[in-house]
Order: C-alpha cells, then structure tokens, then sequence
C-alpha cells in the first residue's frame, strides 16, 4: 500500500534531523466507544500528524492528516486509523466547524462532498482497509474545528451495523519536513519553502 510517509519511520526522521523535532508538541485524542460490544478507550499514537504535501501520490494537490490510535485490550489489533486528504492550503479558524459526511462505498468510505475532504481511507497500521468484524462503518462523518499552520484539530464518528459507535478526537501537530513543494509554482523544494500561507 503505498503511504504518505512511513508512520513508523516519521518521530526517527524527525529526530535524526533535528533535535528539537524530539521535543515538539505531540498529538492528543482518543477513540471512544462501544468495539464489538465492549466498551473502549484508545489512545492516539504520537505518529499522527498534519502534513502539507503539493502533490500526493496520484497527483493531487492535498493536505493530509495521518491518525493512528493503539487499541488497547483488542487481540490481533496493533493499530486503528485513518488517512485523510483534504484541499490544499486548508485554512479553518478556531469557531468556524466544517462537518463532511462519510457514506459507505463497498469496501470503504467517501466523503459524501470533496469541497473540503477529497479523499478518506481507513487502516490498520501498514494495511489499508477497514475491520473484519463489525466490518465497514454504515455511517460516519468527520468534524474539522479548527485547521492552522501548526495543528489541525477535530474528530470523526463511526457507527457500524451491529449498534457499535467510535468517536476519535484528534489534536495533532504539523510534521513540517513533510512539506514538499513544486518548483514549477514557485516552491523552492521542501523546508516549507513554497508555502503561501504563512500569514495565518
């Protein structure tokens, strides 16, 4: 499955880079509900992060926000998340909500409008798709409250056909060396060269 960046190899590259990246501020939510009948809480995983990338892999201008969160007391389950691409140069001011639904497509889920979501893909640590039991959610919707240079900030819903629902907030920082710009814009390549919207 091809991936924004390595969700494992995102904290190493940051540190081996730069030291300070070590200390920056880390993501904070958590998924909580009911999981096959069971109540749960799952932390998220401090490898979720907001990225500004130009171009993603099917050429798409995009912003992207990689979540993770760590099943705790699910056997089998390493990893539960999702990866979501927005338009590029996304700007949502703290106050200002955007909710997009998520509508069930065989074997996955699409915003229902791409205004603001172009694209949601669930995984499952380094595998993408959703799980086998309760499978596909039926419904969802995700809710973006505020998005800035240095964070985005928000949650998404998932009910699913056995009565189960999982509600996941995230708060999650700007990987910054993940910035890829496109010289043909005017970008000067990564660092964060080529963005425009440094006024926020």
């Amino acid at each position: 499955m091809t991936r924004f960046l390595s969700r494992t190899a995102l904290p190493l590259l940051a540190c081996a880079l730069l030291n300070s990246a070590c200390e920056s501020p880390v993501a904070s939510g958590e998924c909580k509900g009911t999981h096959l009948g069971q109540s749960v809480n799952w932390p998220i995983s401090s490898n979720a992060v907001l990225s500004r990338i130009d171009f993603m892999e099917d050429g798409t201008r995009s912003t992207a926000i990689e979540l993770s969160y760590t099943p705790d007391g699910v056997e089998g389950l390493q990893d539960f998340g999702v990866d979501i691409k927005l338009v590029k140069d996304v700007k949502i001011q703290e106050g200002g909500s955007k909710t997009v639904k998520l509508l069930p497509r065989e074997d996955r889920l699409d915003p229902e409008e791409t205004s603001l979501v172009l694209k949601w893909k669930g995984n499952m640590g380094d595998a993408e798709g959703y799980l086998a039991a309760p499978g596909v959610p039926v419904e969802g919707s995700v809710t973006l409250d505020r998005i800035a240079l240095d964070h985005a900030e928000g949650h998404f819903v998932y009910r699913y056909k056995d009565g189960g629902e999982l509600t996941c907030t995230f708060n999650v920082p700007e990987y910054g060396l993940t910035d890829i710009t496109d010289d043909a814009d005017g970008g000067g390549g990564g660092g964060g060269g080529g963005r425009d919207d440094d006024d926020d």
